[in-house]
């Protein structure tokens, strides 16, 4: 049996260049291939998911299930669209939408590209978008009783994130039996597969992040949150002077850390 496929409108140009390369060897077929491994198709209705509708295999064939999303150039036509595995479209989202945006605060501004690409109707979007949100709410409340601060000095503060996870384990579960209540079944298979779960948080025995404040060669102060995997600076507002005096780290850094840095005081650093 061929795996489950999902038709795709050709006009889409969500995934670019990433899914024409992606996507070259395996959809584009010779003529004499009778093969549908990739087939030109009208979309259906958008409302076929929600229906319950199912594509329908030509007589004579073993053409697998189908998912088609429609996007409606006008009140009379309708795109024609290729059919793709749906194992081959989550390889592309995991390799170019959901790459870089599977933690824990960050899926939620990649997934509506991915929702889009899968074929979610408006439904199933608020459904799944309200599920993620959810779980980074849970993700921000743990953090308040099992982050543990490693050092807190005039260079930096840094948090030991190992005690999130069993926490993280749990959340993560919940999110995904989420995903599965929320789409079909091979929808919310596909998806889960696409984001990376092991970048979801930060909660291996080596997992930790660092906050601390640089400052640049024409004097600008940057408030960084760094880990292992790199790091994101904000700049400081200008009436936090640099005259040599600690700042008071609760009043720069983000509200997610603020319960852990009552009366911490920081000095800015040079950047290297």
């Amino acid at each position: 049996m061929k795996p489950a496929q999902l038709a795709v409108p050709l006009a889409t140009g969500m995934v670019g260049i990433a899914l024409g390369l992606a996507l070259a060897p395996t959809i584009w077929k010779p003529a004499a291939d009778d093969s549908p491994q990739a087939t030109l198709t009208q979309a259906r209705s958008a409302d076929a998911h929600s229906n319950g509708s199912k594509s329908a295999s030509p007589a004579g064939t073993s053409s697998p299930k189908t998912r088609v999303r429609t996007r409606e150039e006008s009140n009379t036509l309708q795109q024609a669209s290729i059919t793709i595995p749906l194992a081959t479209l989550a390889d592309v989202m995991k390799r170019g939408t959901l790459q870089y945006s599977s933690e824990f605060d960050s899926l939620e501004h990649a997934l509506p590209n991915a929702l889009t690409l899968l074929g979610a109707n408006e439904r199933e979007h608020e459904e799944v978008m309200k599920l993620v949100k959810a779980s980074e709410a849970e993700i921000l409340s743990a953090e308040q009783t099992h982050l543990k601060i490693m050092e807190a000095n005039a260079e930096g503060i840094k948090f030991d994130m190992s005690g999130m996870r069993g926490p993280v384990e749990k959340i993560i579960s919940s999110t995904k039996d989420g995903i599965r209540n929320c789409l079909a079944p091979d929808l919310a298979e596909t998806l889960i597969e696409s984001i990376n779960w092991d970048e979801y948080y930060p909660s291996k025995p080596e997992s930790f992040v660092r906050l601390e404040i640089t400052r640049d060669r024409k004097g600008r102060l940057t408030a960084w949150e760094k880990s292992g995997g790199g790091g994101t600076g904000n700049g400081i507002d200008e009436a936090f002077k640099d005259d040599g005096t600690h700042l008071p780290a609760e009043e720069i850094f983000d509200d997610r850390w603020k319960p852990h840095l009552k009366g911490v005081m920081i000095l800015p650093n040079d950047e290297e």
